[in-house]
């Protein structure tokens, strides 16, 4: 311990002989980590808030979303008898898999609520009952929706957080709220929902925060007539699956069920969160190695700077290279000596280098919005990177000054 410590001192008062060419060597390296360490801490920010969205919709989730069809198209289907996503449909889903733990079904109406105010333009959906189950929802106030409001075509509604607010006395639990030509009893508002960066996420995620659920009126469906339960319009389907170990055998069970049932017409989409997720990790994992090759680059020239100052050091003490060896040094102790020098560069480039690059990294979040994330990874990473450099760059200039024949370097002026 006493050598190693005496040989930091030596390469520390080395270094300080030329304070301002040590400083550019060290600058290098400091840029280099920063540089990585930002990169990095810029995709795990992005691959978590990513993540998270895509994990919000549930990850035993599947989602089969109707798809809108240009007039050619809709001919076509309605020539193989395709009237898009129907009652008819989840009927099919809730008897035809055993994965299946759960259907919901969702329905966009066109109605107006009166006394939200103009910034806010709510989506007003028709919902069963499973669907707060399916959507992990929870509620501030009051309850969800029931199967028996469905039943007894009850006039209740649920609100979003953002739309009770915007109604205030009227957007409380027990009050009445007019939906179109029909007065609604408010019975449950929802908790305020984190939307995050909704926007980048690759599938659409509704705000729920502005959305008013009713529930739908399903008395007398059991006796319409096959093809007018067919011709009864869904937005969307959810299944939920008892567990993630079968999300994709039951996506392919779906798909055949949906296949069998619209005679062949893609008039709708499947939709598997799961698997989005894990084509999510394969991209950040892709770009992790995209950005950990940029910043090396960035270490790779504070390297070839460390490695030019080491030479030019070695060519300007080349007597003091003689003298050591005169005095009983060996070629092993010269080597020793000036790799420590190296390191001590790195490791000091290292250690700023962090520290330049929390505060950069901290600053960036603060002025961007971005989900920026800081790991130990992400520190680790670039300081073992600079050490690195400093043991391969600073290798051959500790070689060059070994191989140097003492009494020539003695003679040397």
């Amino acid at each position: 311990m006493t050598k190693i410590l005496l040989l930091i001192a030596v390469a520390r008062r080395s270094l300080f002989v030329h304070k301002l060419r040590s400083f550019l060597s060290v600058l290098g390296v400091v840029c280099g980590v920063m540089a990585v360490m930002s990169m990095i801490s810029t995709g795990e920010g992005a691959k978590e808030e990513v993540l998270q969205q895509i994990e919000e919709m549930g990850i035993t989730n599947i989602y089969i979303n109707r798809l809108a069809l240009t007039k050619e198209q809709l001919q076509s289907a309605r020539e193989k008898r395709s009237y898009g996503l129907s009652w008819h449909d989840v009927g099919r889903l809730r008897e035809g898999g055993l994965f299946f733990k759960e259907v919901a079904a969702l329905r966009e109406v066109t109605a107006t609520p009166l006394g939200t105010g103009r910034t806010i333009l709510p989506k007003i959906v028709l919902c069963t009952a499973s669907y707060a189950k399916v959507m992990g929802l929870t509620l501030a106030e009051g309850r969800f929706l029931h199967d028996r409001d469905m039943t007894a075509r009850a006039m209740v509604c649920v609100l979003g957080a953002r739309i009770a607010r915007a109604l205030g006395r009227e957007g409380r639990t027990g009050s009445t709220l007019r939906i179109g030509d029909a007065l609604y009893t408010v019975v449950g508002i929802l908790s305020e929902q984190d939307l995050g960066g909704a926007e980048k996420v690759k599938v659409s995620r509704d705000n729920l925060n502005e959305m008013i659920f009713l529930p739908f009126s399903q008395t007398g469906i059991e006796t319409l007539a096959a093809e007018e339960i067919t011709r009864s319009h869904l937005t969307r389907i959810i299944v939920e699956i008892d567990s993630q170990a079968h999300v994709f055998a039951a996506a392919r069970l779906i798909g055949r069920i949906m296949d069998i049932s619209h005679n062949s017409v893609r008039d709708y989409q499947v939709v598997v969160p799961l698997e989005l997720l894990q084509q999510s990790l394969q991209t950040q994992r892709i770009f992790n190695i995209v950005l950990a090759v940029i910043g090396g680059i960035s270490l790779l020239v504070g390297g070839i700077g460390i490695m030019n100052i080491m030479l030019a050091t070695v060519s300007e003490r080349k007597r003091e290279i003689g003298i050591r060896r005169a005095v009983g040094a060996t070629r092993r102790d010269i080597v020793v000596q000036f790799l420590t020098e190296s390191i001590l560069l790195t490791v000091t480039g290292g250690i700023l280098g962090i520290v330049s690059g929390f505060v950069f990294v901290v600053a960036m979040e603060l002025l961007t919005g971005w989900s920026i994330r800081i790991t130990v990874g992400a520190m680790l990473i670039p300081f073992t990177l600079a050490v690195m450099t400093g043991v391969f760059f600073g290798l051959y200039p500790a070689l060059q000054a070994a191989r140097l024949d003492p009494i020539k370097a003695l003679r040397t002026i």
